[in-house]
């Protein structure tokens, strides 16, 4: 998922924004694929959180890198194709990537995305979202994992993607917050056949 998804720092710790906290975020990078943990209290309560989360079609709503995203198929409520159009600069290289992803929404309330490798820049990847309420707002437990099928520049390029996939899980975490302020939030509506 995002997209996700997804950089100021390589860790926070009990870092406060607009009334939300990150535990824990880490990034790191192995045999070719980026590692992402993301443990956050956002203030908002599950069902909009969960909303935000699964309004595939504005997704750019809580992840401004996001350009475009869109259901290419729905096999049945809760498992969906999801396409996601990201441009990505890192320093002076910017790059539109195109995921898609498969999504399920799990009857425990986890999200699981993985990534179509024929339909996205892509070798593998996953994300899963576990979310649940607690007093302060809804708890967000994000684990990804992506290996690019794109040149990434040696040396330093690693270093860098691993910032960028951080810095956007932590925006996406701050944002939920955010937009669920500013207007309701609809629920996921598959988009209409012609």
């Amino acid at each position: 998922m995002t997209r996700h998804i997804v950089l100021a720092a390589l860790l926070w710790s009990s870092v406060a924004a607009s009334g939300s906290e990150v535990y824990t975020a880490a990034a790191s990078h192995q045999s070719g694929s980026f590692f992402v943990e993301v443990d956050a209290l956002v203030g908002v309560d599950v069902a909009q959180t969960r909303a935000l989360l699964t309004d595939y079609n504005n997704l750019g709503r809580v992840n401004p890198a996001i350009r475009e995203s869109e259901i290419l198929l729905t096999r049945e409520p809760g498992d969906y194709r999801v396409r996601t159009l990201t441009r990505a600069c890192v320093w002076f290289y910017c790059k539109h990537i195109e995921q898609v992803q498969d999504v399920i929404e799990s009857q425990d309330g986890s999200i699981t995305a993985v990534v179509v490798p024929e339909l996205s820049d892509f070798r593998h990847g996953y994300a899963r979202v576990n979310l649940w309420q607690e007093p302060g707002g809804t708890r967000i437990l994000i684990r990804s994992e992506v290996e690019p099928d794109f040149w990434i520049p040696p040396l330093i390029g690693p270093w860098l993607i691993k910032r960028k996939l951080l810095s956007e899980a932590l925006e996406t975490a701050e944002n939920l917050e955010r937009v669920a302020k500013k207007a309701p939030i609809p629920h996921n509506t598959p988009p209409q056949k012609n």
